[in-house]
C-alpha cells in the first residue's frame, strides 16, 4: 500500500472529506485522473544546474543560484537516476525538459545544462521551454502523438511549479500521468506534499517509485 507522504499535513476533517467523497480509490470525478496507460512516456523536467545546485543544504545551495534545492534534489536524484536506468532498459522513451529563463541571453550557457547523473544519453530529446508546463509552446504534444503514447510518467521538479502546471496540461490533453513521489521535489516541504495531495486528487496517479517499476514491469512491448 503506498505511504502517502503528505498525510501528516491533514486534519480529521480532511481525512474524512477524502474518504466520505471517495478520493482514496479514486480521483476525480469529472474525468479519469488515475488511469495507468499502456505506452508510457518518461518525462525528466528541468534537473538543470541552476536549480539543481550543489550536494549542500539548501540554504548554502541558494548562495550561488538563488533556485537551486542543494541535497534535496540531490536525494531525488538518488532515485531519479537508477529509475531512468530501468526505464530505458524496460524499452520506454524518456525525453527531458529543459527551462531557459528571459534573464539568460545565451541558451548554451552552462547554468543550464542538466546535471550528469541524469543527462540525457544520446539520441534522446531535450525540450527547450521558457514558462512552467512543459506542453505550453513546445513539440511535447507532437512526440506524444507520433510515439502513440497515451501517459507520462513524470520525475524532476518542482512539484508544485512546473510539475504541477505540466501534470494538468497532460489531463487537459487527454494523457494519463503516473508520479513516482520519491523522484520529484520542491524547496519547499509543505509545497511538495500539498502539490502531491492536489495532484492525486485531481489530476495523476502518485505511487511510490517501487510500485512503478512494478506498473512498468507489466506493460507489453511496444
Amino acid at each position: 500500500m503506498t505511504e502517502r507522504i503528505w498525510e501528516d499535513l491533514l486534519s480529521e476533517r480532511d481525512e474524512a472529506v477524502i474518504t466520505a467523497a471517495g478520493y482514496d480509490k479514486e480521483g476525480a470525478s469529472s474525468w479519469e485522473s488515475r488511469g495507468l496507460g499502456e505506452n508510457p512516456l518518461v518525462l525528466v523536467i528541468d534537473m538543470q544546474r541552476l536549480i539543481v545546485g550543489d550536494d549542500v543544504p539548501i540554504l548554502d545551495a541558494v548562495e550561488e543560484y538563488r533556485t537551486a534545492m542543494g541535497e534535496i534534489a540531490w536525494d531525488a536524484i538518488d532515485h531519479i537516476d537508477p529509475f531512468l536506468d530501468f526505464a530505458r532498459d524496460e524499452g520506454l522513451r524518456v525525453v527531458y525538459s529543459r527551462v531557459v529563463p528571459s534573464s539568460y541571453d545565451d541558451p548554451d550557457h552552462p547554468d543550464l545544462d542538466i546535471v550528469d547523473p541524469v543527462a540525457p544519453e544520446e539520441g534522446e530529446t531535450v525540450i527547450d521551454k521558457t514558462y512552467a508546463s512543459v506542453f505550453f509552446d513546445t513539440e511535447l504534444d507532437d512526440l506524444l502523438t507520433e510515439g502513440e503514447h497515451d501517459s507520462l510518467i513524470v520525475v524532476g521538479n518542482s512539484t508544485s511549479g512546473c510539475v504541477r502546471a505540466t501534470v494538468v496540461d497532460a489531463t487537459q490533453h487527454g494523457y494519463g500521468v503516473v508520479l513516482p513521489q520519491e523522484c520529484l521535489f520542491d524547496r519547499i516541504e509543505a509545497s511538495h506534499k500539498i502539490g502531491l495531495l492536489d495532484m492525486w486528487m485531481k489530476y495523476a496517479e502518485v505511487l511510490e517509485t517501487e510500485e512503478v517499476r512494478e506498473y512498468v514491469e507489466t506493460l507489453e512491448e511496444p
